[in-house]
């Protein structure tokens, strides 16, 4: 009996987030564990120790054969298989054909090594009066732990083969089947490196036995009794038979059990060697079977290999000795699923389509796709993360569905198929922006609701819940923590449980809302999942410790800190949650000590706690918000501990973070302290250290304390950087895109500096940004914030024709938004300015002043006219001090002065400085109009409050 060797199907994890029990069916018959299959184990046991014992009672007539050992490893094989089930803590389930782990008379959450215990001191009570026969061993770890098992299969492998070479005695010579029964036990060992290292040492051994057995026979050339020589000076295991496929199927599953690529890589290689041993020997024992095929292709599969799972699958279509299953196509499909390449749903569609062509054909009929291969295919389409990847998958069970009503049952959709069309919007939920009028999130719940209505008999599971819940917890829709809390509670209309991921995932969506009900409502839902003994781990606990910690209540840090005191096993995630929740409210004193408490606990060997570049990062952000007069200082001494310990790294979010704090001290000379952190980053960079990479944030952010400084040489430094983002993206740091904010940031250093060449360097900008926009460039294109940038420099200016130079700016932009670039429309803020500047024009040339009130008039004409923007305060105050510089007194100045104040007082913005230059703008139209007041009317001044610029 070979069944020990192991098959897969379906490959790697399944569809997305629904492992799926038929991916992982293996073709074993020993899979399918229950109390029958414990019974015969218990039996076989007992028989095995009869058999033993007559051995040794009667060792001239009843002496061990090679088919006596063979079933005697068999036994102790079946043993290691139920307790490895023990062992690994397997849920007992109803999945297999004959019933689940447990159907027969047996309770559901009986633990396999209990059962055998139980039914072999049942055994022993009719069979031995009681007593249970351990033969010589009377430890009874080695009959009831997976490894004693297989120490005593390993001590029956010696023992009989020490009795072969001293006796060379025929009948007990090794066969391929000892070696395979340890081979199969070790590839289900719960110590997988060393499983690995065992059974590549053993096949090597009956390799090596193989080769030397055919030099001997001269089937083999002299190069291959070099090879023998060459592997035996390396200690290869000597061995005494020769592997068989069994042999190389069982060391690829064991290969399987990782699910990296490094390890689906030698899966590959031991198949070509496989093959090529195959080649060379003409050996029917070791020809490729479809089980060893299977199992390259699950591990392909599990690492995300797809060209190289397709690249198989295609030299077994050719190959006639094997015809390809429809379980190896679907393992393929996964592949393609699991490789999360953009290519993917192409690549996946493309082989579903070959397998209609192959099927309908006739040139292989079993691989017509079924559930299982249009369920892959939707998964693949999920996780591309795109909407027409979204819209795709439901397009495909809505094909399912009609497959299915015409009559073919292959198709049926079930729960994983609707779980994986569902979970396509989830994965776009938050991230891709409204679709058509129906967000992801309601596209999400239509499905649910399908499930729910149609007559296809699948109803909704806990998965399916938590991934429409999931998806409301993604979204950034209002109301979205209620939604998800709906969902939940409906569960249980459909006989469906809520489980801890079902809370946590609600949890999640609470996370997201500002209001303080919502804190309380998470209290009650974890108090909650105490009540119902719902499994509560650190999971759970580090949601409800981020909802304390987002919220805006004052206490939301120290109850998180309270969850971290009553942890039992706190992590870094746990004291980073609470050196977030203390950031943000800018208490760096208890950030700091947290932090702290981490470095302390660490240095006492409790590495679960050690600080990580978040943690450090948080108490600088956190010392950034302080507004400490030490703030900066502080968060050097931060930066620079982090710099000294061996365990952690620096990399660009502290750096950025140190920058952020120096921007926000406005020291006098921040400007050329963040510059210096900014150069000793691209130095790092350039030594190697990829982790320290300043990026368009980092720059941006000291072009912005530039922009802010008042130190002498902040504009041209602020452009000196602006131009060496530019040279640096050329040279290949794609990261490092001079964007609208940087353009901005240095126009905004020009405009505020006293350089007489401000407004010269601000138009260059400008000038170079519109350039930008018509090469295509990635750098910064102009917006109005950049353009208003550039009408402020003109207004501080000194120079005479500002408000011509104004208007002229006006009219790029308005000429920019019609070639669609909407984001240089003019502002509220863009007006305003004009108007300021109109009021500021020097000269005593009544024609620049008549032009500038002309220009003034217009924009505050445009203002009143426009829907989607009115003047503000500062337009009225501006506006009077045109009136007042530009015109000369009389009635037109006292009409226009009057019209304006009739404006602002119907508008509500008639503010003090409004009424000031209205008094100087025309005294008698003020007195005429005032002096009936003693209080102004409080709906002149009702707008005044939330008045300013947007």
């Amino acid at each position: 009996d070979n069944d020990h060797s192991a098959g897969t199907t379906g490959g790697g994890n399944g569809p997305h987030a629904v492992p799926d029990p038929r991916n992982y069916a293996r073709l074993s018959k020993h899979f399918a564990i229950n109390s029958s299959y414990a019974r015969a184990v218990v039996d076989a046991t007992r028989v095995m120790k009869k058999m033993k014992k007559l051995q040794s009672d009667f060792p001239h007539q009843i002496s061990s054969d090679s088919l006596s050992i063979k079933a005697e490893l068999n036994i102790w094989s079946k043993r290691a298989i139920l307790l490895g089930k023990s062992n690994n803590n397997h849920k007992l389930n109803n999945s297999s054909g004959g019933g689940g782990l447990l159907d027969d008379n047996s309770s559901s959450s009986s633990d396999p090594k209990e059962m055998l215990k139980s039914l072999e001191l049942e055994d022993a009570r009719v069979n031995n009066g009681g007593e249970i026969i351990h033969g010589n061993d009377d430890d009874e770890e080695a009959y009831y732990t997976f490894q004693g098992c297989l120490d005593q299969m390993e001590a029956i492998l010696v023992e009989a083969e020490e009795r072969y070479i001293s006796t060379k005695d025929e009948r007990i010579r090794p066969s391929s089947d000892w070696y395979n029964h340890v081979l199969g036990a070790w590839a289900r060992s719960t110590n997988l490196n060393g499983a690995l290292e065992r059974t590549k040492h053993i096949l090597h051994g009956m390799e090596a036995y193989d080769d030397d057995a055919r030099a001997k026979q001269n089937l083999s050339n002299h190069h291959h009794q070099q090879q023998v020589e060459t592997e035996r000076r390396h200690n290869i295991r000597q061995c005494w038979a020769s592997p068989d496929t069994v042999s190389y199927n069982s060391v690829l599953f064991c290969l399987t059990r990782d699910t990296g690529k490094g390890r689906a890589k030698e899966a590959e290689a031991l198949l070509l060697k496989l093959k090529e041993r195959y080649r060379r020997t003409q050996d029917a024992n070791i020809r490729p079977d479809e089980v060893t095929y299977g199992a390259v292709l699950h591990a392909l599969a599990q690492a995300g290999m797809a060209q190289e799972a397709e690249n198989i699958l295609d030299s077994l279509e050719g190959d006639p000795t094997i015809v390809p299953s429809l379980t190896i196509y679907n393992t393929v499909l996964n592949a393609w699923a699991n490789s999360f390449q953009r290519n993917a749903p192409k690549g996946a569609e493309s082989l579903l389509e070959r397998m209609n062509i192959l099927s309908s054909t006739g040139t292989n009929s079993d691989i017509e796709p079924d559930s299982i291969s249009i369920s892959t295919v939707i998964s693949c389409h999920a996780r591309s993360k795109t909407i027409w990847g979204a819209e795709r998958g439901e397009q495909m069970l809505n094909e399912a569905i009609a497959m299915y009503s015409e009559g073919n049952s292959r198709v049926k959709p079930d729960s994983i198929m609707f779980n994986c069309a569902i979970a396509g919007w989830t994965n776009i939920s938050g991230v891709e922006s409204e679709h058509g009028n129906v967000p992801p999130a309601e596209r999400a719940e239509k499905l649910l609701q399908k499930m729910k209505d149609s007559q296809l008999n699948v109803p909704p599971d806990v998965q399916t819940f938590n991934i429409v819940v999931d998806c409301w917890g993604k979204s950034e829709m209002k109301g979205a923590a209620e939604r998800a809390l709906k969902l939940m509670r409906e569960m249980s209309d459909y006989n469906v449980t809520p489980d801890e991921c079902s809370y946590n995932t609600v949890l999640h969506a609470m996370t997201k809302e500002s209001d303080p009900k919502w804190v309380g409502c998470a209290e009650d839902m974890f108090q909650e999942m105490k009540d119902k003994e719902i499994p509560i781990s650190q999971i759970t606990q580090h949601v409800l410790m981020n909802i304390y910690a987002k919220s805006s209540g004052r206490d939301g840090a120290t109850k998180a800190e309270e969850l971290l005191r009553n942890m039992t096993y706190p992590s870094d995630i746990s004291y980073n949650i609470c050196i977030d929740a203390y950031a943000r409210r800018g208490d760096h004193i208890k950030a700091q000590s947290l932090l702290e408490e981490m470095i302390s606990l660490t240095d006492q060997g409790k590495t679960g706690c050690r600080p990580t570049i978040h943690s450090f990062a948080s108490v600088v952000n956190a010392l950034a918000k302080s507004g400490d007069v030490d703030a900066v200082a502080r968060a050097v001494d931060v930066v620079r501990k982090v710099e000294e310990l061996d365990y952690v790294s620096p990399n660009s979010i502290l750096y950025n973070s140190l920058i952020d704090c120096i921007v926000k001290s406005r020291h006098r000379d921040n400007a050329s302290e963040a510059e210096d952190i900014l150069l000793r980053m691209e130095e790092m960079h350039r030594c190697g250290n990829s982790n320290v990479r300043p990026n368009s944030y980092a720059y941006s952010m000291v072009l912005t304390c530039c922009a802010r400084s008042k130190e002498p040489g902040a504009a041209e430094r602020a452009e000196r950087i602006l131009l060496s983002m530019e040279s640096l993206y050329s040279e290949g740091l794609s990261d490092v895109v001079a964007n609208s904010r940087c353009y901005s940031a240095a126009i905004s250093a020009w405009a505020r500096s006293s350089s007489p060449d401000a407004v010269q360097r601000t138009f260059a900008l400008i000038d170079r940004m519109e350039q930008n926009g018509r090469d295509r460039s990635p750098h910064g294109k102009p917006n109005a914030h950049c353009y208003n940038g550039c009408i402020h420099a003109i207004a501080k200016s000194q120079q005479t024709g500002k408000a011509r130079m104004c208007r002229d700016v006006l009219q790029r932009m308005i000429a920019a938004k019609d070639d669609g670039f909407y984001e240089s429309a003019p502002s509220l803020i863009t007006y305003s300015t004009i108007i300021n500047a109109c009021a500021f024009t020097s000269g005593n040339n009544e024609e620049e002043k008549k032009e500038a009130f002309d220009i003034a008039r217009s924009c505050f004409q445009t203002l009143l006219e426009s829907t989607e923007m009115d003047p503000c305060v500062s337009s009225f105050t501006n506006f009077f001090l045109v009136i007042s510089r530009h015109l000369k007194h009389g009635a037109i100045r006292d009409q226009f002065a009057e019209a304006i104040f009739l404006e602002g007082c119907k508008q509500g913005k008639m503010g003090k400085q409004v009424l000031d230059n209205f008094r100087r703008a025309s005294p008698s139209a003020a007195n005429r109009m005032l002096s009936p007041h003693r209080i102004l009317p409080a709906a002149w001044r009702s707008k005044i409050r939330n008045d300013g610029y947007k």
